[in-house]
C-alpha cells in the first residue's frame, strides 16, 4: 500500500490571534481525498509567544495535527523561509500557504489537489475574496484575479492562496526560498518568477477560494497610499537585485519622474476641481496622489531607502 500524500498547511502570523483561530477553523473543516492527509504549522513571527495558546486548544481538538513555531526575527520572508524549513524536516509532499487573516472554503484543499494532478502543475494558485469591514474609497482600484479559467498557466503567484510541491524547495529539487533582503514585501512575487524561471508549471484554479478579512484600517487614504508607495519600491528594488541597477534605473527613473511631475499637475487640478464638484475633486486629488505615491516608491527602490509597510499590522 502506498503512503497517503502528506499536505503541510502553513501559516505565518504576529499579532492577530483572534483571525489566526478563525483561519485554523477553517482549515480544520477540509475535506481531503482519500489517499491525502493534512497538517497545521503556524509560525509565529514574534519573539513573545502572544498565539501559542490558540494554537493549542486548536490541536487539543484533535481533528488534525497542528504544531507550533517561533521565528523571533522579524520579516515576512524570514517567517516565510521558516515553514519551509518545516515542511522539509516534516517530509511534507505538498505546502499550501494561507495567511492568517484569511478563511479557507471547506473545499479549498481539495480543489488544489484537483488542479495539481488535472493539470499537471507544480504549483497551483487560486483566488482571494475579500470581505471589507469598510468599502474602500472611491477612487482606489481593487485588485483583478490572476486568471478566470481554470488551468491557466501563470509566470508568478502571491503566497495568500496557493499549494506548492515540495520539488521546489528540496535541495534535490530547485532548493528555493524566499529572499531575506525583501522584507517589505515582493518576496512571494519573486519566488515563484524564480520557480517559473526554473520550469515550474503554475497554474490558476478560481474553485480553491479563500476570504480575507480586511479591517477599515487597511483601506484608510494614507494606508492605501503607502501600500501603492510599498508595491513600487520592492518591485524596482527586486528588479535591481534580478537584472542590475542600470537595467532597473532605464526601466525605473523616467516613470518615477513622469509619475511624480504628472502626479503634482493632477494634484492641483483635483483641488480646482473640487471647489466645483467635491466628490470628482477628492478622487482626481486622491488618484494622484497614487500616482505620486508609485514614482516615489520607484524612486526609492533605486535609492535603496524602504518603508516599513508591514510593520503596522491590521487585524488582531
Amino acid at each position: 500500500m502506498t503512503s497517503p500524500q502528506t499536505i503541510g498547511v502553513m501559516i505565518c502570523t504576529a499579532h492577530r490571534p483572534n483571525m489566526l483561530r478563525r483561519c485554523i477553523d477553517s482549515i480544520l473543516a477540509q475535506q481531503v481525498p482519500e489517499g491525502w492527509r493534512f497538517e497545521i504549522c503556524v509560525v509565529e513571527n514574534d519573539a513573545e509567544p502572544h498565539s501559542r495558546h490558540v494554537v493549542e486548544v486548536a490541536a487539543d481538538l484533535g481533528t488534525a495535527p497542528i504544531h507550533y513555531y517561533q521565528e523571533p526575527r522579524r520579516g515576512i520572508p524570514i517567517a516565510r523561509n521558516r515553514t519551509l524549513e518545516v515542511a522539509l524536516a516534516r517530509g511534507y509532499d505538498w505546502i499550501a500557504l494561507i495567511d492568517d487573516d484569511e478563511l479557507a472554503h471547506p473545499d479549498w484543499l481539495a480543489r488544489h489537489i484537483e488542479a495539481a494532478l488535472r493539470y499537471k502543475a507544480d504549483v497551483v494558485c487560486g483566488p482571494v475574496q475579500r470581505k471589507y469591514e469598510q468599502l474602500p474609497p472611491e477612487w482606489w482600484k481593487a485588485l483583478k484575479p490572476a486568471a478566470t479559467l481554470a488551468g491557466a498557466v501563470l509566470e508568478e503567484a502571491p503566497t495568500n492562496n496557493t499549494f506548492l510541491s515540495s520539488a521546489l524547495i528540496r535541495p534535490d529539487g530547485s532548493d528555493l526560498s524566499f529572499d531575506e533582503r525583501l522584507t517589505f514585501g515582493y518576496e512571494d512575487i519573486d519566488f515563484f518568477r524564480r520557480a517559473h524561471a526554473k520550469g515550474h508549471r503554475i497554474v490558476w484554479m478560481p474553485d480553491a477560494i479563500v476570504e480575507e478579512e480586511i479591517p477599515a484600517s487597511r483601506v484608510e487614504p494614507e494606508r492605501l497610499l503607502s501600500r501603492v508607495e510599498m508595491q513600487a519600491t520592492s518591485l524596482t528594488y527586486t528588479t535591481i537585485l534580478r537584472h542590475g541597477f542600470w537595467t532597473a534605473f532605464a526601466r525605473f527613473a523616467p516613470k518615477a519622474a513622469r509619475r511624480i511631475v504628472s502626479g503634482f499637475v493632477m494634484i492641483i487640478i483635483g483641488r480646482m476641481l473640487g471647489l466645483i464638484d467635491k466628490r470628482q475633486g477628492r478622487n482626481t486629488y486622491y488618484r494622484a496622489r497614487t500616482k505620486v505615491a508609485r514614482g516615489i516608491g520607484n524612486a526609492r527602490g533605486l535609492m535603496r531607502s524602504f518603508g516599513d509597510y508591514y510593520g503596522r499590522i491590521d487585524g488582531n
